[in-house]
């Protein structure tokens, strides 16, 4: 395929036995193992993305001193999006050790692994979110349906803080119980801070994870928000769970039916570039 210069806004890396990977669960066998550049630089090249984003996927000092040296040693780890504990008293001072370096760009609030579905709404955690806001990053949000409720306020409250919901807010795809997640998504459009991530809908879909069962979804967010407010990633390795990273692209793609040129440059470059200020 003919490079397109795309940026990919949601890669993990981690080195399985060393990170801090809270979230990984015995089933989830195909990713028990390192993940690294190496292995995903090949699959860059076939779809063409040019520039990369490592989103949290770990939550100790280890894993963040581990990414920033990715993106000194690997070109094309343009930004590094990380994680604090927002309710900590000394988020400020972690946000401006991490802050230290180039490629940092933002924070990602991982509510869904919170047991209090209010979570963003605790003052503690706000006051870490303040702190996020007044240093100019980027928070991106790990949330699901029962959490967006809570999106809105957030907005109001931060109006200069860009949003990103990653992963669409998961919607129940596979159920197909999606009126909920639909009322609420619809929520977040008067709110020019909030943007939305293309990613990580194919582990959502159930076992068949084809064009015709995540097609509505994104026909629904494409009405609502329009390509302007909306990024692409491909949420790799946890993609492979369902596909690998080019059937996982060309799905999308497939899914969201013709894009004018400028649309495309939007969804896949520019707006990655713009909310994460890559260079």
């Amino acid at each position: 395929m003919e490079a397109a210069g795309w940026v990919d806004t949601h890669v993990h890396f981690w080195q399985y036995g060393r990170s801090d990977l809270y979230w990984m669960t015995p089933e989830l066998t195909a990713l028990q193992r390192s993940f690294t550049p190496d292995d995903l630089l090949p699959w860059l090249e076939r779809v063409g993305v040019r520039q990369i984003v490592i989103v949290q996927a770990a939550r100790s000092a280890w894993d963040h001193a581990w990414w920033f040296s990715l993106a000194e040693q690997y070109p094309i780890v343009a930004g590094v999006v990380g994680w604090v504990d927002l309710a900590a008293p000394a988020v400020d001072l972690h946000l401006d050790m991490y802050a230290r370096h180039p490629a940092f760009r933002g924070v990602r609030a991982t509510a869904e692994n919170e047991p209090d579905s209010a979570w963003l709404a605790r003052e503690d955690v706000q006051r870490g979110i303040a702190a996020v806001a007044e240093r100019g990053l980027t928070l991106d949000l790990l949330v699901r349906t029962e959490h967006l409720p809570h999106v809105p306020a957030l907005a109001e409250r931060f109006p200069t803080l860009t949003l990103v919901v990653d992963h669409l807010a998961k919607p129940p795809i596979a159920t197909g119980q999606l009126e909920r997640w639909r009322e609420q998504i619809a929520r977040l459009v008067p709110y020019p801070n909030v943007w939305l991530k293309l990613s990580g809908l194919l582990t959502e879909a159930g076992p068949q994870p084809t064009v015709e069962v995540i097609r509505p979804v994104i026909a629904f967010v494409l009405d609502q928000f329009g390509i302007e407010r909306m990024l692409w990633g491909s949420d790799w390795p946890v993609c492979t769970l369902a596909a690998d990273y080019q059937q996982t692209y060309a799905t999308l793609r497939a899914a969201l039916g013709p894009l004018t040129l400028d649309d495309e440059q939007m969804l896949f470059r520019e707006n990655a570039r713009r909310v994460y200020r890559l260079p």
